[in-house]
């Protein structure tokens, strides 16, 4: 889009990127690692709803190479704590929502065989997701602009797909036309 998607306005207090991530302060994911490029003023970041969260950001030099070097960049910082698991979610899907993290979450804590859990729109997996450990060496793999969506259309991984009641969650701004859709469905939801 040339600017920066997550600082866009849905309303006169409200960004795009503070929406996503006000919901996933209330997933209690530990840590959450919020990957932001070089020059990105912060002035999106929503104060962390519990003031003791374990929120950080980690800046990511090769953001501009694509969103497969954020994801790594992400995946980076998680690693020392040797998690079984990590969520990835984008902060210009403004309509996820807690619910909708936390139903992976739970998903995978009953089938922890799988190598990830997504949600589906459309007949596609896509973001958010969980992604096993299993995974991590496939995710630092990647490369371009492609994010995980190979991974997830893999016959070589396991996984579980979850059907959302609404499209709307998995709405993201990567047009103008998108910000603008999404921006209307928020009017709409929430007035101006």
């Amino acid at each position: 889009m040339g600017v920066s998607k997550v600082s866009l306005k849905l309303s006169q207090e409200v960004s795009l990127g503070s929406v996503a991530l006000s919901e996933l302060d209330r997933c209690n994911l530990e840590p959450l690692i919020v990957v932001v490029r070089a020059d990105d003023n912060l002035e999106w970041l929503p104060p962390a709803i519990e003031p003791q969260a374990s929120r950080r950001t980690e800046t990511c030099l090769t953001a501009h190479l694509g969103l497969s070097f954020s994801l790594r960049c992400g995946l980076n910082a998680v690693l020392p704590l040797q998690p079984d698991a990590v969520v990835v979610a984008l902060a210009d899907q403004p309509f996820i929502t807690t619910a909708l993290v936390n139903r992976l979450i739970q998903t995978f804590e009953q089938s922890p065989e799988m190598d990830y859990v997504a949600s589906v729109s459309n007949g596609s997996a896509m973001p958010p997701a969980l992604f096993s450990k299993t995974l991590f060496p496939a995710l630092q793999g990647l490369d371009g602009d492609r994010g995980a969506a190979g991974i997830l259309r893999s016959p070589d991984y396991k996984g579980i797909v979850l059907e959302s009641e609404s499209a709307h969650y998995f709405m993201d701004a990567d047009t103008k036309e998108d910000f603008g859709e999404i921006q209307e469905q928020w009017i709409l939801r929430n007035g101006k």
